[in-house]
Formats: C-alpha cells, sequence, structure tokens
C-alpha cells in the first residue's frame, strides 16, 4: 500500500488549502515533516487515517478535525492512494458546524464520504465506487485489508503509539499478522476442522447411544433374571459387536424353540376342540328336529279342527267372483245415467252465464248456428294477428329508431374529432424525424468506439505482457539470489582450502626431507623434529578445485544478472507499451471502451427502429385518413336509412289506427273477438257433451242386460246381493289359500326323512356335549395366546436384533471414517496427539513471524552495535491463548533476556521501528500479503544518541532499494540537516499554521 498524494482543506490548525504530492516528496525514500510542537505535523497524519477511515479512533478527536481558525468553512481531507487492488481517491468531510442558509447562527453538517477508482495517480476524474459513509468505509476497508488500528501499528505510527505493536499482546498482534499477512484462511480452515470433528464426535455419540438403545431394547424383551440379559448390557458399555452379534442370536435361537413347542401345543388343542364341536352340533341338530317334529303334529290337529269353516268360505268366494264379472256393466250403467244429468246441468250453467252479458244472444242459437257463428269470428280475428304483432312492436321501433338517430350523432361528433387530430399529426411527424436526427448522429460515432476498443485492446495485452515479464523478472531475481548465495559459498570454500593448504604446508615441506640433504627453508642437513602432516592438510589440487568451483560459481552469478538485465530491458519495454498502466486498470479501460461501443451499435439499432416507427407513423396517418373517408360516407348512408325508417314507422302507424275500427287499438278489437269467440266455443261444447252422454247411456244398459245373461242372475238386484268388496273378495282369498298353504306345508314337514325318522322316544344331550366343548375351547385360547406371545417374542426379538445388527454396522463405518477427522481436529485445535499445543493458525503465524522477527533484527544489528536482539517466545503472556508469539529482546552485553516493556524510552523507539520495518520487508515478500510501500514514524528520533541516529537514518535510506518510502515526523533540528525532503509546518501570527513542500 502506498500514499500518493493529501489534500487538507480548513482541518486543524490548517485555515487554507494544502497538498501534498507524497510521490515526489519521497523520491529518495526518506522525507522529513518538521516544524515546532504543536505545529501541526502530527494532524497531517491524522488527515491521512481520517481521510481512509473516517475516525480518528474517538468522538473527541473526530470534533477537533474542523479548523477553528476557518469557522463555517467545509472541512476536507482527500488522499490518493494504491494496493494491489488499484489506484483510488478518497475524499471526506467530517461532521462540522456550518452557517445557518436562513437566519442567524449555525447548524450540524453531517460527514461525508465519497470513493473513486482512477486510471492513474493523475486521473482527474476516476469511476466512482461508493457515495456514502458507510459503503466508503467498508470498500476501504476491503481494498486496503488493514482497520484503522492494524494501519496505526503498520503503516501510520501516531505519537504516542509507536511501541504498541511491540509491547502488544500476542492475541492483538495474533489479529495484527492475520490480516496483514492474509493467513485468515488457515483460521476458516482450521475453524471447519475443530467443527467438523465436533460434528464427528457428536454423531459417534449418537452412533455408541443408538447402539445402546437397541441392547436396551432387546434386553427389555427378556424375563427379569435372565442371564442372557446381563452379558448384552455388558457387551454393549464394552462395544464388544461380536459378543453382542453372539448373544443377540442366541436370544433369537431360544425363543425360536419355545415357539415351536407352544405351536405344537396349539395344534393339539385346535384338534381335540374340532371334535367336541361337531359333537355339540350333532346334539344340536337332533334337538332340532324333535322339537320341530311336535310343532308339525300340533299344527295338523289344529288344521283338522277348521275345515268346515274353510268350507263355506270357498262357496262365499265363488259366488263373489260370479258377481265380479257382472259388476262392470251395473257401475257403467250407473255412471252413464249420472253423466247424462251432468251434461244438461252443464249447458244450463253456460248458457246461464252468456244471457247475462253482451254476448245473450247466443244462448238462444242452435248448434249448427253456433257453428257458422265460430267460422265468422274466427276470420275477423285471423285478420287482426299480423296487426297485433305490428301495434305491439311499434313503441320497441321507435326506440330504437331513437338510439340509432343518437348513434348516428355520436358518430358525427366522433368524425369531427378524428378529423381534427389528422390536423395535429404533422406536428407530431416533425417530432420523430427530430429523435432520429439525434439518434443518428450518436451512431455514427461507432467506428471511432471500436478504434477505441482496438487501441485499449493492445494497452490490455501489452499490460499483460508486463505482469509475465514481472514474473520473468522475479525469477530472474531469485535466480541471481541462489547465484550469489552459491558464488559466497564457492568463495568460503576456496578461502578454507587455501587456510588448510597453508597450515598444513610445514608438514609437506618436512615430508619431502632426507636425511643428510639440506632443508630447502634452514639449509640444515639434520633434521631432528619434523612437522608431522596435519590430517586436515590440503593439497594444491584441492585448492585448485576449489578455486575452479569458485570462478564456475561467479560465472553463472553474472549470467544470472545479465539475463535480470535482459528481463528488466523486456519489463520495461512491455510497460512503454502499456504506458506504465497496470493490467486491472487496462482491462476494466477495455471494458468500458466495449460499453461504449455496444452503446453505439445499439444506438444504430435504434435508428433502425426509429425509421420504421417513423415508416408505421405515416402508414397509420394515411389509414387514419382512409377511415375518416369511410366514415364520412358511412354516415351519409346511414342518414338516409334513418330517414326511410321513419316514414315507413309513421305509416304502419296509420294502418294500426284503421284495423283497430271503433276500439281504442286492434288489440282492444282482438280482445272483444276473443271474447266472443270464446262464449261461443263454451256452449258448442256443453251441447255437444250432452249429446255424447245420452248415447253412452243408451250402449251401457244393452251392456248390462248381456252380462246378466251370462253370469246366470236372474237380474240385477241378485247380482247386486252376491257381490262383494274387495276388501271382502281379498279376505276369502287369503284365508283359503292359507289353510291350503299351511295343510300342504304341515304335510311335506312331516315326510322329510329326518323328521319321518323319528319315534318320538328321542332326547338330545346337548348340555354335556356343550360343556365338554367349552373345555375344550378354553385350553385352545391359552394355548393359542401362550403361541401368539411366544411368535410375538420371536418377532419382536428378530426385529431388535436387526436393528441392533444395523447400528453396530453403522458404528463401527462411522467409527473408521471419522477417525481421520477426530484427528485433525485435535491437531488443528492443539488438542490430544499436538505436541506443540499450537493450533493450526497460530503455527501459520509463528513461522510469519518467525521472519518479521529475522527481517528485524537485520536492521536490530546495526542500530544497537549488536547489542539486542528480538526473540520470538512459546510462554503465554498473561492470559492470551496465542502461545509462540510472545516477544523477548535479548541483550548480549548481560546475555539475559529482557521484557519490552523495560526498554528505555530511545531503546523502545529503534527497537519498534526495526520491528515494523521488518514487518513491512516481509509482508512485501510474501505473495498474497499486503504490499506496505509507505510508512509514517512520528517522533521518537529526539530520544537517541548521535550515534544511534546515524544508524537508524541509514538503515531507513536503505529501504529506498525496496522502492518504499519513510516519513519521519519530528522536531529535532539535527534531522534537518541530515534530510533535504522535507513538509516544513510554521505557525503564523494568527495561531493558524501553514505547510511548504521541499522536495
Amino acid at each position: 500500500m502506498r500514499i500518493h498524494h493529501l489534500t487538507v482543506e480548513a482541518v486543524g490548525p490548517f485555515p487554507g488549502r494544502h497538498e501534498v504530492d507524497f510521490d515526489e516528496l519521497s523520491a529518495g525514500g526518506l522525507f522529513l515533516l518538521e516544524g515546532p510542537t504543536g505545529a501541526g505535523k502530527s494532524t497531517l497524519i491524522d488527515a491521512i487515517t481520517f481521510g481512509l477511515y473516517g475516525t480518528l479512533g474517538s468522538p473527541a478527536r473526530d470534533d477537533r478535525l474542523p479548523s477553528a481558525h476557518a469557522p463555517g468553512a467545509e472541512p476536507v481531507v482527500e488522499v490518493v492512494f494504491s494496493t494491489g487492488e488499484g489506484i483510488f481517491r478518497v475524499r471526506r468531510t467530517p461532521a462540522y458546524a456550518r452557517p445557518k442558509r436562513r437566519g442567524e447562527g449555525t447548524t450540524r453538517q453531517n460527514a461525508t464520504a465519497r470513493l473513486w477508482r482512477l486510471e492513474s495517480v493523475t486521473d482527474d476524474a476516476g469511476e466512482p465506487v461508493a457515495t456514502t459513509t458507510q459503503e466508503v468505509g467498508t470498500e476501504v476497508r476491503r481494498i486496503v485489508r488493514l482497520d484503522r488500528v492494524q494501519f496505526s501499528q503498520t503503516v501510520v505510527l501516531p505519537q504516542g503509539r509507536f511501541s504498541t505493536f511491540l509491547r502488544a499482546k500476542p492475541d492483538e498482534r495474533a489479529a495484527v499478522l492475520q490480516d496483514v499477512f492474509g493467513t485468515e484462511v488457515y483460521q476458516r480452515v482450521q475453524e471447519q476442522l475443530v467443527d467438523m470433528a465436533r460434528e464427528a464426535r457428536r454423531e459417534v455419540a449418537a452412533a455408541k447411544q443408538d447402539v445402546t438403545t437397541a441392547t436396551a431394547s432387546l434386553v427389555h424383551l427378556l424375563p427379569d433374571g435372565d442371564p442372557a440379559g446381563e452379558q448384552l448390557t455388558r457387551a454393549a458399555e464394552e462395544l464388544d459387536s461380536t459378543a453382542l452379534e453372539s448373544a443377540a442370536a442366541q436370544v433369537v435361537a431360544h425363543a425360536e424353540e419355545e415357539l415351536a413347542r407352544a405351536a405344537a401345543r396349539q395344534e393339539a388343542e385346535r384338534v381335540a376342540e374340532e371334535e367336541a364341536r361337531r359333537a355339540v352340533d350333532a346334539q344340536r341338530e337332533l334337538e332340532r328336529l324333535v322339537e320341530r317334529r311336535a310343532r308339525l303334529l300340533t299344527e295338523q290337529a289344529a288344521l283338522a279342527e277348521r275345515e268346515p269353516a274353510v268350507a263355506a268360505q270357498r262357496e262365499e268366494l265363488a259366488a263373489a267372483r260370479r258377481a265380479a264379472v257382472a259388476a262392470g256393466a251395473l257401475r257403467a250403467q250407473a255412471e252413464a245415467q249420472e253423466a247424462v244429468e251432468r251434461a244438461r246441468a252443464a249447458v244450463e250453467d253456460v248458457c246461464g252465464a252468456v244471457s247475462a252479458g253482451p254476448d245473450s244472444d247466443l244462448g238462444e242459437l242452435e248448434l249448427t248456428g253456433l257453428r257458422a257463428l265460430l267460422d265468422q269470428l274466427t276470420g275477423e280475428r285471423g285478420g287482426l294477428v299480423d296487426l297485433v304483432d305490428l301495434e305491439a312492436g311499434l313503441p320497441a321501433r321507435e326506440a330504437a329508431l331513437t338510439r340509432e338517430e343518437t348513434e348516428l350523432d355520436r358518430r358525427r361528433t366522433a368524425l369531427t374529432e378524428r378529423c381534427t387530430a389528422l390536423t395535429a399529426r404533422p406536428e407530431e411527424r416533425r417530432r420523430l424525424e427530430i429523435a432520429l436526427d439525434h439518434i443518428q448522429r450518436t451512431a455514427l460515432s461507432v467506428p471511432a468506439a471500436e478504434a477505441a476498443v482496438t487501441t485499449r485492446r493492445a494497452v490490455r495485452d501489452a499490460a499483460r505482457d508486463a505482469e509475465a515479464r514481472r514474473g520473468e523478472l522475479a525469477s530472474a531475481q531469485a535466480a541471481v539470489t541462489v547465484a550469489a548465495k552459491a558464488a559466497g559459498e564457492a568463495l568460503d570454500v576456496e578461502h578454507a582450502a587455501r587456510r588448510r593448504w597453508i597450515a598444513g604446508m610445514a608438514g609437506s615441506l618436512a615430508a619431502e626431507l632426507v636425511p643428510g640433504t639440506p632443508c630447502a627453508v634452514c639449509g640444515g642437513t639434520e633434521h631432528p623434529a619434523p612437522a608431522p602432516r596435519s590430517p586436515e592438510h590440503a593439497t594444491e589440487e584441492d585448492v585448485e578445485a576449489a578455486a575452479t568451483g569458485r570462478q564456475r560459481a561467479e560465472a553463472a552469478l553474472a549470467a544470472a544478472r545479465e539475463e535480470v538485465a535482459r528481463a528488466q530491458a523486456r519489463l520495461r519495454a512491455a510497460e512503454d507499451a502499456c504506458g506504465g498502466q497496470p493490467l486491472p486498470a487496462a482491462e476494466e479501460a477495455l471494458t468500458i471502451a466495449q460499453a461504449d461501443l455496444a452503446d453505439a451499435r445499439e444506438a444504430v439499432r435504434l435508428a433502425e427502429l426509429r425509421r420504421a416507427e417513423l415508416a408505421a407513423f405515416d402508414e397509420e396517418t394515411e389509414r387514419l385518413r382512409e377511415q375518416a373517408a369511410r366514415e364520412e360516407t358511412a354516415v351519409a348512408a346511414a342518414t338516409e336509412h334513418l330517414r326511410g325508417l321513419r316514414t315507413s314507422l309513421e305509416a304502419d302507424h296509420a294502418r294500426c289506427r284503421r284495423a283497430a275500427a271503433d276500439a281504442p287499438t286492434v288489440t282492444a278489437r282482438a280482445h272483444r273477438l276473443d271474447e266472443r269467440l270464446s262464449a261461443a266455443r263454451r256452449i258448442v261444447t256443453a251441447r255437444q257433451a250432452q249429446h255424447e252422454a245420452r248415447r253412452r247411456r243408451e250402449d251401457a244398459v244393452a251392456a248390462l242386460e248381456r252380462a246378466l245373461e251370462e253370469t246366470g242372475f236372474p237380474d240385477a238386484a241378485a247380482a247386486t246381493l252376491a257381490h262383494r268388496s274387495t276388501t271382502r273378495t281379498a279376505e276369502l282369498e287369503r284365508a283359503v289359500t292359507e289353510h291350503d298353504s299351511a295343510a300342504a306345508r304341515v304335510r311335506d314337514g312331516l315326510t322329510e326323512p329326518q323328521v319321518a325318522a323319528l319315534t318320538g322316544a328321542e332326547v338330545p344331550a346337548l348340555e354335556a356335549a356343550t360343556a365338554a366343548h367349552a373345555e375344550r375351547h378354553t385350553a385352545l385360547i391359552a394355548a393359542t395366546e401362550e403361541a401368539g406371545r411366544a411368535r410375538d417374542a420371536v418377532a419382536r426379538l428378530g426385529r431388535c436384533r436387526v436393528s441392533l445388527t444395523g447400528v453396530l454396522d453403522a458404528h463401527r463405518t462411522l467409527t473408521e471414517r471419522t477417525a481421520p477427522v477426530l484427528r485433525m481436529g485435535e491437531l488443528a485445535a492443539a488438542g490430544e496427539g499436538n505436541a506443540r499445543a499450537t493450533t493450526l493458525s497460530t503455527y501459520v503465524l509463528l513461522r510469519r513471524f518467525e521472519d518479521v522477527v529475522a527481517a528485524a533484527n537485520d536492521r536490530l544489528t546495526v542500530m544497537s552495535d549488536g547489542r539486542y536482539e528480538l526473540r520470538r517466545i512459546d510462554e503465554r503472556e498473561g492470559r492470551s491463548r496465542k502461545a509462540g508469539l510472545g516477544l523477548a529482546v535479548h541483550d548480549h552485553v548481560t546475555e539475559a533476556s529482557r521484557d519490552p516493556h523495560t526498554l528505555s524510552g530511545g531503546e523502545t523507539f529503534y527497537v519498534s521501528l526495526c520491528l515494523a520495518l521488518g514487518l513491512a520487508d516481509v509482508v512485501t515478500s510474501e505473495a498474497g500479503g499486503i504490499s506496505l510501500d509507505t510508512l509514517f514514524v512520528d517522533e521518537g528520533f529526539g530520544s537517541l544518541d548521535p550515534h544511534t541516529l546515524d544508524g537508524v537514518l541509514g538503515e531507513l535510506s536503505r529501504l529506498q532499494a525496496g522502492g518504499r518510502a519513510v516519513g519521519i515526523v519530528s522536531h529535532v533540528s539535527e534531522l534537518k540537516d541530515r534530510i533535504a525532503e522535507r513538509i516544513e509546518v510554521r505557525r503564523l501570527p494568527s495561531g493558524a499554521s501553514t505547510l511548504t513542500v521541499r522536495a
């Protein structure tokens, strides 16, 4: 993460607008922010923190941001920064009191925030990303990957909190390291493993409980005191699958044997019960036959006593049946006489009713005259039928005609409105032509948009190539590091070989001495104590071999450096081709260009639609003109048609008045004719009925004379005397038939073989047979219940055994499946089997923390002249759960370890600084970590002696090689002589402050 530019206005002691270009200021890697105490140096650091996070940690500090020297002015903080996500500009205004727009006094203006993504640091426009304080806060946290506290511990080290990370508790230190290095994935993996282990333990416990429950169910079915129950319970507690399955099988086998014995007893009792039941049925049948024989004999005697009375009933029934033949003729003769009387009375009633009205003349006419009058009246009434219907339809025709005339008026009005609309369509067509012209001008930008897409695609491809070239450069630089290490090792080998060769040179010369031969060194011929050859002696060949190895390593290092140079050249060419634009920005620019091209092409499509719309508009206009012409013709035709209908209606009114004659209406005249016709028809009908009744009476008298002759009765009185009512005849028939049926039934019953075989001396023994059957039935029920219980026990034991086998298999499978999960969960959570008692996430942070400590020690050795060394300690600090993230400072002078809290002010400053720089070094080198390219150090240099200050500044100056920039906030005057690039903060006579950037 790098800070590129800062703009403040009306913030703290700065009432005016001030801008700081950190890219220009930090070109040398180190710059100074100096000024008197209280002038506002730390305010600039606070402005950066507020610009990113929108708060300084407390409402009191936030409320001091608006400048008291510019009351009512809007305080503004604007920061341009970059991360691996791209380049961004954030603009914030804190809450402040502004003058009211109306009246006097002030009102509180809420804080605002906006965030843009920039194509370059100098991009003044940018793409909006967020526009609210909440959205901006979320996006900045995601982009920077540090919260405000962690930012203050790693990038901006404010006054008074410089040593926070050094003196932080292990838990706090772990939170910073996890966010900075992006190792939260290991924490999630650890949590996932712990959750999986917890779930696995729950499943195993549930499976064990299932085994216990299934065993308990099986034991519950056994009798109390059964030793098999104790055996099953013990095996379940020990989770002995083999013992459980064997014991369950034995229990089921024993139950099946009991079932077989009970089933045999049940079958024997069933056979005995069936034999006893057959004996009972035989005695019951004998008892029934004896009782039936006795009933039949008794009924036979009763029938013989009733025979004389039944014979008299037979004779009476025969006479009644003969009289019934003549009864029909008697009734017909009587009914005919009654009909003649009724017809005479009806004629008198009808004539009497007509004589009291306007049709009294009809009663004096004979039947022939009445029929002629009916024909005349019917003709007159038929002539009025059509006129009645015509007269009834006149009101409806009048109403329909009125409605049609109203509709015609409406059509005339609509035709007028349509003609008015046609006159307005030319203006509407002109508006459509203007819209089409605007879209066509937009569509003309398609070639320019296509060219822009081609250009930005080329830039994107070049940026992608630059990304690949950066990878090649990194690989080449790594190869240089390896080659440099190998060259250094080869040089050490050569130096060691030469030292051993020189050390062993005396032994080599002594080995060449010959008695009596002068020594090549001293010239003596006696050699009393020649030097022995050292076992570590190196020969000249060893030295030459080491030199050759060193030359080869140096050649490899030179080749690796040349490859780095070539990779750098290729990278510069690729960056020139893409204009230094990052790949995400290039891809985003290409996306925007493609979207612009799509918009231009969409404009082409819309232009075609607008042209089609204009053509459709013209067609609609022509269609409306044709419709108006047709409607005008139709209205004229309808006018003539309605005029003809009105004439026809008036003619029909006149025709109806003529047909009504002296009646008020045709309907009234038709009604009077209908009444006279009805009276004439009633008289004719009554006289015809009288004539027909007289004829039927004559026919009935002749039929009665023939019926008496056929039935043998001398006259009608004898036939009437023999006649019986239908009820009495039915009673006689029923009595005779019942007697005959009973006699036949008794006769047939006594002749049945089973009844005829009885002598009357038989005595049934039903009670004894029933008692014997009850005894056998009770025994069968007991045997059946016993067999049912045995069968139920076998079924239930079998189900329990199957269930037990299933849960045992499930427990075995689950145990095998969850064993690795439980092992990994224990290891990840520092549980059983974890020798280091360290969680997975802490272990990862330990390795990163060790790297940070090592990097910090590289600088601490220089700054402290080798006295101090940071060491990671495994002991927990206080109640911390993070073992291994503790820190101790080892003093090589006293060879004792010290708590960081015991360091002096100056020692705390440069040890904390080394730790912060080491953290930045390791994070920058980590793939996926946060690149910390800007570091601000607020105060602390005044506590250093000149010698230590030289070491600290020397180490800070070397950061330029890694591309990082360090800003020192201090009022120490000696630093102004050492650091040329600076921001000078000065007080004004008004009490406000101003700043000057010297780069």
